[in-house]
């Protein structure tokens, strides 16, 4: 089942915020258009491991999509870019706000010609303001919104290593883009614009336990807790790592019969959970010296019978073989005409029981110009015209 068949979206994004969230929507069968830079396309088509020009970065964010190599600013693409773009229900677009509207695609601009589209705009810091001009990169939100200082030690900040506020940005504007398609269906709104900034997605993903101690007026007195970061972390085994969450007063009784260490339960460093917290370095380390002495798989097979949640740390090469993804068939294959065969997560929605695959792999830079401008009423001699004019590729 593809719930967004016959949803279309135009999009004007690159990198990976705007990419990602039209990707979602893709895969679950909206037809997704790619206005990329004519000559050099977006520049994650140049990011990451390749194999005969394709990336793996681009093909897994672009997969299920068509793309037009384009000049937005030359005038003679105009007149046929909107006849197209009156086709679609959504525009997204990611540039530095203020950047469209300069070549008379701003939300104004499009609102006049199709009232009806949904126009989404997604930004590093939101449409004005004192940053609102700045490029933003994902670091850059990372340390702004307060991700660094939680991810660190000993009052070190630490990024990340992965691009946490560019996915977050992405889940949040496809959640978005859903929701307005669904009032506008209803009724309940037309074509309106939708704006999210990277900087209001990362700190709404962060409140809930990040700021935790920051959610009370500070002049009130109110209890502080440790946050959840500071308990979060893997333990070596004699082959590898392992991690285990001891919350409860069984699951940490359970632990430690599990291990064979009886000093635990009876020291008072950790009788209650808020002492455990407490000394939560010192649990650790008790656990540790019990985890070096047995395998991972020997840890969690007990810790499993205990009903003490328990995982060993994959390597990135194992988590291919975990018998929990290949039941799940959580990554998939498929041969790319110019890559060759692709490994890539499969879209994670399954609708009506049957997950959604891919259609049709990232396509090469402009491969669907032509194909895309007839639909929009093009002639061949029209769209001949145009590449000769050095509006198209």
């Amino acid at each position: 089942m593809e719930p967004l068949a016959g949803v279309r979206i135009i999009e004007v994004t690159t990198n990976a915020a705007g990419p990602m969230a039209t990707g979602m929507l893709a895969d679950q069968g909206a037809d997704v258009i790619r206005l990329e830079t004519r000559g050099m396309g977006d520049p994650s088509r140049h990011v990451g491991g390749s194999r005969d020009g394709v990336t793996a970065y681009n093909a897994y964010m672009n997969r299920n999509k068509r793309s037009m190599a384009v000049d937005l600013k030359h005038p003679d693409l105009r007149e046929p870019l909107l006849e197209l773009i009156r086709t679609a229900d959504v525009f997204v677009q990611n540039s530095r706000p203020g950047a469209l509207d300069r070549y008379g695609y701003g939300f104004d601009d499009l609102h006049a010609v199709h009232p009806d589209l949904i126009y989404v705009s997604i930004s590093g810091f939101g449409a004005n303001g004192p940053a609102s001009h700045q490029r933003v990169y994902d670091p850059v939100i990372q340390c702004v919104s307060g991700c660094a200082a939680a991810q660190g030690e000993d009052g070190k900040p630490a990024l990340m290593k992965t691009i946490v506020s560019d996915k977050v940005a992405a889940l949040t504007a496809a959640q978005a883009i859903s929701a307005a398609l669904f009032a506008r269906a209803r009724g309940s709104a037309g074509g309106h614009h939708v704006e999210l900034s990277m900087l209001d997605a990362s700190l709404a993903f962060l409140w809930p336990e990040v700021y935790w101690n920051a959610s009370f007026d500070p002049g009130e007195a109110f209890v502080a807790k440790p946050l959840i970061s500071d308990f979060y972390r893997v333990l070596e085994s004699a082959d590898g790592y392992v991690t285990l969450v001891v919350v409860g007063d069984g699951e940490f009784q359970a632990a430690c019969e599990q291990l064979e260490i009886d000093a635990p339960l009876s020291d008072p460093r950790f009788r209650t959970l808020s002492d455990r917290f407490a000394n939560f370095d010192a649990l650790c380390s008790a656990f540790e010296q019990a985890t070096r002495r047995l395998s991972s798989d020997e840890i969690v097979r007990r810790m499993d019978g205990a009903g003490v949640p328990c995982a060993k740390t994959n390597r990135l090469e194992d988590v291919f073989e975990d018998p929990r993804v290949m039941h799940n068939g959580s990554i998939i294959a498929y041969d790319h005409p110019q890559g060759g065969r692709l490994r890539q997560a499969r879209p994670p929605a399954i609708f009506a029981g049957k997950p959604n695959g891919v259609r049709r792999p990232a396509p090469a830079l402009g491969e669907h110009t032509d194909e895309l401008l007839a639909e929009a009423g093009c002639s061949a001699e029209r769209i001949a015209a145009l590449r000769t004019a050095g509006a198209i590729d």
